[in-house]
């Protein structure tokens, strides 16, 4: 009993850390002029009628020792933002003392401003006035700029999103990226050798999805620096998969996987799978977790930026 009192109470203090909305816009910290606050919420009246779509601004004097995703993404389910139907909501949250702010976009606006272009908008309209101190012109600028993607509504295609991501300042570093992507294309492609000189069929389907799939990716995103880093390993990985399975050894372990007692003197093509393990495995798990998912009013989308 005692243990839920403390639960309960330390669920009301942390739901007493977010202040209550006054309206649109809400200037806890004290860094917008009343003119430009004035000018912010007759646009997003206007957009509220037109679109139904809300957008919030909160300035606030502290994150309370939470990191900005994780104080917007909290604020902005406490105050619910957006049509409950639609998830039409995106929150601003500026923290100037940290100098942090978020974007935090709903489920229903993830398509018209994905992560790529709201980190745009926070490198090219919001962060460059904050460091000059100017937070009344920053947000100002931002948020129009906000006003007029949503208004558009305008969703963006798989290629734009994935050039906004590539041209984000906030993407992974390629020292990253490379290594992730490279574990990726060295399994799947030394598989796809194994299995092209061992004749299985199994390891050349599997290495083609596992390694091609991420290279098609990272070719997208990362476009030169992939093409002259990760697909002439790939061709690394092939030759030497290709090369080792001229051997006896590695020969006859895919051959013999294939349940027929002992093909591994067999020259024609087999699947090269094990008995009784994993196509019937692996549907069984997917099946059984297909129905785990739920919903929400927003789904973690949005952007952070530092100045």
């Amino acid at each position: 009993m005692r243990f839920q009192i403390l639960v309960l109470l330390t669920a009301l203090a942390a739901a007493q850390n977010f202040p209550k909305p006054t309206g649109r816009v809400n200037d806890f910290a004290n860094v917008i002029d009343a003119a430009t606050e004035a000018d912010i919420d007759r646009q997003l009246d206007l957009l509220e009628q037109k679109t139904t779509s809300e957008i919030a601004v909160a300035t606030v004097e502290s994150l309370n020792g939470m990191s900005v995703e994780e104080y917007a993404n909290r604020l902005f389910k406490q105050w619910g933002v957006g049509q409950a139907k639609q998830d039409n909501g995106v929150l601003v949250v500026v923290a100037p003392n940290e100098r942090e702010m978020r974007i935090e976009v709903g489920y229903g606006l993830e398509g018209v401003l994905p992560d790529g272009l709201a980190g745009q908008v926070i490198r090219d309209d919001f962060t460059p006035r904050f460091k000059e101190g100017d937070y009344s012109g920053g947000i100002r600028s931002g948020v129009t700029h906000l006003v007029e993607i949503v208004e558009k509504h305008q969703v963006l295609t798989p290629e734009e999103i994935a050039k906004l991501n590539a041209s984000s300042g906030e993407s992974i570093p390629y020292f990253i990226v490379i290594p992730f992507f490279g574990v990726f294309v060295t399994i799947g492609f030394s598989m796809l050798g194994l299995g092209l000189r061992t004749k299985t069929g199994f390891p050349v389907m599997f290495g083609g999805l596992f390694g091609g799939l991420p290279l098609l990716m990272s070719m997208a995103f990362m476009g030169r620096v992939s093409m002259w880093t990760l697909v002439p390993w790939g061709v690394l990985m092939f030759l030497n998969g290709y090369r080792l399975g001229g051997k006896p050894s590695w020969y006859n372990t895919f051959r013999d996987s294939g349940g027929d007692g002992g093909s591994g003197s067999s020259t024609g093509w087999t699947m090269g799978t094990s008995k009784g393990s994993g196509s019937g495995s692996y549907s069984s798990s997917s099946s059984s977790s297909s129905s785990s998912f739920g919903g929400g009013s927003s789904g973690g989308g949005g952007a952070s930026g530092k100045w």
